[in-house]
């Protein structure tokens, strides 16, 4: 989900990119998303963002290759934007260094994981770094630049740039646990859980109050649901691994969501059940 977006926000300022993924139905269902999805390139044409000739051209800025090594061949940046498991990230890390030329950066979607854990089976570490974009990318302004124990400095302020010149703003995070944005996003998201499980207050009144008393755009239940409650539980679980924080053991009502189907909005994710309005029979 997020390296369509990554990918259109690049195409949509005028890079060319290649998108690659071993699932190469994955690819299809992206470059359909880019294309037709609510946040899509023709949805931007409608509301007025971008004009038709500037659609033609960011679509044709995105190849895909069913190759990681075709991908990255000819590379200057690099972002990985695989779901929150280590092992995973780390072999990616590695064959992203044996085929991306040795001046692309290496960067990671990561929201929670070290960028020094991710990075270190790798030989040259200093061009590392990770870019952290919210969820929708093409909407959202801000991206996490992590910077590991080993990144340079250069590295730092290339990353940055590249943020502001695809029209984000950057802020620098260190690596800890779920760096800034997660940390207190995700903080605010196990107290509403608990005041819900605790039955202190209800599932609509929660979200009412951040948005009416904190001018938050989504409740903290609406937001779970728009990013996916599959992902909201893995980054919690990463957290936990990499903390032994009692105060992240999941939510014990959003794992039985996750393990039943209820994976998020069914609107934004058309295999899920649904999310905690539909779970919990409350309308939206």
């Amino acid at each position: 989900m997020m390296g369509r977006q990554i990918a259109q926000v690049f195409a949509q300022h005028g890079y060319e990119v290649e998108a690659t993924d071993e699932d190469q139905q994955a690819l299809k269902t992206g470059i359909d998303e880019i294309a037709n999805g609510p946040y899509g390139i023709h949805a931007s044409v409608s509301r007025g963002k971008l004009t038709p000739d500037q659609a033609s051209k960011a679509l044709a800025n995105i190849k895909t290759s069913p190759k990681l090594d075709d991908a990255c061949r000819n590379a200057n940046l690099v972002i990985e934007a695989a779901f929150e498991d280590l092992q995973l990230k780390q072999n990616l890390f590695q064959k992203i260094e044996s085929v991306a030329p040795a001046t692309a950066i290496i960067a990671s979607n990561t929201s929670t994981l070290s960028l020094d854990k991710i990075s270190q089976k790798i030989s040259v570490r200093d061009r590392t770094v990770g870019m952290h974009f919210f969820n929708p990318a093409q909407v959202t302004k801000l991206v996490e630049i992590i910077r590991g124990t080993t990144t340079s400095p250069e590295m730092v302020e290339k990353a940055s740039q590249i943020v502001r010149e695809i029209g984000k703003t950057p802020i620098l995070a260190q690596d800890e646990p779920g760096f800034i944005a997660n940390r207190l996003g995700l903080t605010l998201y196990m107290e509403a859980s608990k005041l819900l499980e605790d039955r202190l207050a209800s599932l609509q009144d929660i979200d009412t109050c951040m948005k009416l008393g904190y001018n938050h755009p989504m409740g903290p239940f609406e937001l779970a649901d728009f990013v996916g409650l599959d992902t909201r539980l893995r980054n919690i679980e990463s957290l936990y691994k990499a903390t032994s924080d009692s105060k992240w053991i999941p939510p014990k009502l959003l794992r039985e969501m996750v393990q039943q189907g209820y994976l998020g909005d069914p609107t934004r994710k058309t295999t899920s059940k649904g999310g905690y309005y539909e779970y919990l029979q409350v309308k939206r």
